[in-house]
């Protein structure tokens, strides 16, 4: 037999192998789970030991190839974060599955393989997709970030933050409160009509909302976002100073100043909150860590100083790490490094580095299942911390102290993201 018989061969077996693997039924595409079955397995027996254990400066140590060195470091060092007189603590609880809405399952499975991603990162027929994109993205960084782009936290997502913005040397407080509205205007899973809208002439994706109440000097003061679907283009932001009853235009720039004299910056929300392809992904592997996603943080502890709270409850989760670097080379951070969770796709963890490649800051994720207003469980972020490890500052946001999140919540609509509605007191 001839070379070019093999070779001619060989071509027309990988096209019918690839011609049967689009054939597969879109049901047959599962969604992530962190463990396989003989992970878990050994997860279960380690949890033997260490449910229901409480987790101290006296104990974290034997628990520190679970969690970020950083954080580690936080417990172990406590003193310079704030604690009480017992210090950080938090308790071990079993691992559980996280699972999606069904809509939201329904539509992973309908969009699998469809994406045209493109070689910049883009992908162009967005608008037409809705739920998880790559179900298996085997070791694509991008394909990871769009999974997290993709979470649409129920189409509409209403919370609102109560956030310290801590200084733990002197035990000083500057607070925060901060009322988010979001809205998607495609990639919608769980609200009609689905999964755009009918009439979206200037091409958005999202809208995001904030109203202020604290600090006093921003009572009243609003701000919204809108992000296009094109994704070549920047966002637009426009902002209502209540004190100077006047809009002014947020410019790209500005989503690296620090808010209000926090550190975190405009990008920081959901630990990424910029337009995808300004960075580029990289995969880096999985690491096996105790995160917090199930118990929410409506009933945890602190005083006033503490950086890190007390009374949460964390889990172990077989998360992917992803390298986001920034395609801007000023960019205020040379790198983060995300730890995403692979059933839900939000950020658990992400390290950032500074300009110089130093470690700068830390931030993880509290994340919960929630009814939505619909009636299904959605999980969801209910809270954050963050630590400048260069200043020894930090704070958090805890979304469940005020009020609890609205999912999915219908009254939540597109007049929102307009001046005029920006300068209505509510």
């Amino acid at each position: 037999m001839s070379m070019k018989t093999i070779g001619i061969r060989t071509i027309v077996v990988c096209a019918c192998a690839a011609l049967l693997l689009m054939m597969v039924p879109a049901a047959a595409q599962e969604m992530q789970k962190a463990y396989s079955d003989e992970e878990l397995a050994k997860v279960r027996e380690w949890e033997k030991t260490w449910a229901g254990k409480k987790v101290d400066h006296t104990n974290v140590d034997q628990v520190a190839q679970f969690l970020p060195e950083a954080f580690v470091n936080v417990i172990k060092n406590h003193q310079e974060w704030g604690a009480p007189p017992e210090g950080f603590f938090f308790t071990i609880r079993p691992y559980e599955f996280v699972a999606e809405t069904p809509n939201f399952i329904a539509a992973s499975q309908a969009n699998a393989g469809k994406a045209n991603l493109a070689a910049d990162g883009s992908i162009d027929n967005l608008a037409s997709l809705a739920g998880r994109l790559f179900m298996n993205p085997g070791e694509d960084g991008t394909k990871m970030a769009w999974n997290f782009e993709m979470q649409n936290r129920g189409d509409t997502h209403n919370y609102r933050k109560y956030s310290p913005n801590v200084n733990p040397k002197n035990r000083s407080e500057r607070m925060a409160d901060q009322e988010y509205w979001e809205y998607y205007f495609i990639n919608r899973t769980e609200l009609d009509p689905k999964p755009a809208v009918d009439k979206n002439p200037r091409g958005y994706r999202r809208g995001m909302f904030l109203h202020m109440y604290m600090p006093a000097e921003f009572l009243n003061t609003r701000m919204y976002t809108l992000r296009y679907i094109d994704q070549k283009k920047e966002d637009d932001s426009y902002l209502w100073y209540s004190q100077f009853r006047r809009i002014r235009r947020v410019n790209t720039a500005q989503r690296t100043d620090a808010i209000d004299g926090s550190d975190i910056i405009y990008d920081d929300e959901y630990l990424w909150d910029g337009q995808l392809t300004r960075n580029t992904y990289t995969y880096k592997g999985k690491k096996d860590l105790l995160t917090d996603r199930h118990d929410g943080v409506g009933r945890i502890s602190r005083i006033p100083g503490q950086v890190l709270s007390n009374d949460m409850t964390f889990e172990r989760c077989n998360l992917l790490i992803v390298d986001a670097i920034s395609k801007d080379p000023n960019y205020l951070y040379s790198k983060r490094v995300w730890y995403l969770d692979p059933e839900t796709y939000y950020i658990m963890f992400t390290e950032i580095y500074d300009q110089q490649g130093r470690f700068w800051k830390m931030f993880f994720n509290s994340t919960q299942p929630l009814k939505t207003m619909t009636g299904v469980m959605k999980p969801v972020i209910v809270g954050s911390h963050y630590f400048d490890v260069q200043r020894t500052h930090g704070g958090l946001s805890n979304q469940q102290k005020i009020t609890q999140p609205k999912i999915s919540d219908s009254s939540v609509t597109a007049d929102m993201f307009t001046t005029s509605y920006l300068q209505k007191v509510n």
